[in-house]
């Protein structure tokens, strides 16, 4: 069977909610195997079944496009500038000049006092700045509809990635935990020996009183 053929077997018997395994062995290949090859040709487990990595990717940028458009829109219902505010601020800022010039004089005598120079703003002017304000508000959270890109899972933390003195041996081990075994090696680029002797490094630290 070629490897098209093969693919589209899997995903025909997949869609009918077949397991993983009887799925294998309609094909004629062994779990691993058909993981692999999976994998090759772009596809990863997700919820149990295999989906192609551009779909899954394609699925998170939806979704995060739509929570930050949602965060958009609530920051331009809350952050809306009125010229009644805007007036206020102005009325404020010029109230904290008048007072900040008269401490200045009162506190330094030899200081020939200058005239106040006083702002004259008209209401033309005052409508222009609600509108560069609020347009300002707007644009800086466009950032924010960019797709974000999507790390990378991270893979197994490997001490020691040479093994220099391998030692082969037969152990049996569970069903369900060593099938779940391939399937984490099988998404790692790491080999089953280092991932294997790693984990045995890890669980011999944690019971070292043991040895």
């Amino acid at each position: 069977m070629k490897g098209n053929e093969r693919l589209e077997k899997f995903l025909q018997l997949q869609n009918k909610n077949i397991s993983f395994e009887n799925i294998s062995k309609e094909i004629g290949i062994s779990p691993v195997t058909l993981r692999r090859f999976l994998n090759k040709m772009g596809y990863k487990s997700e919820n149990g079944k295999y989906v192609l990595t551009s779909e899954i990717e394609k699925n998170e940028i939806v979704k995060t496009n739509k929570k930050d458009n949602k965060g958009l829109l609530n920051k331009r219902a809350t952050k809306k500038t009125t010229k009644k505010e805007m007036q206020i601020s102005f009325d404020n800022l010029e109230e904290k000049s008048k007072k900040a010039n008269n401490s200045k004089k009162n506190n330094v005598s030899k200081i020939k006092s200058k005239k106040d120079r006083k702002i004259n703003i008209t209401q033309e002017d005052l409508d222009k700045i609600c509108e560069v304000y609020d347009w300002y508000l707007e644009v800086k959270d466009y950032k924010s509809m960019k797709p974000r890109k999507t790390s990378n899972k991270k893979d197994v933390i490997i001490e020691d990635k040479e093994l220099k003195d391998v030692k082969g041996t037969s152990i049996k081990v569970d069903k369900n935990t060593w099938e779940e075994f391939e399937r984490l090696c099988s998404n790692s680029e790491f080999s089953k020996q280092q991932i294997l002797t790693q984990a045995l490094k890890d669980f011999m630290k944690e019971y070292k009183h043991l040895l």
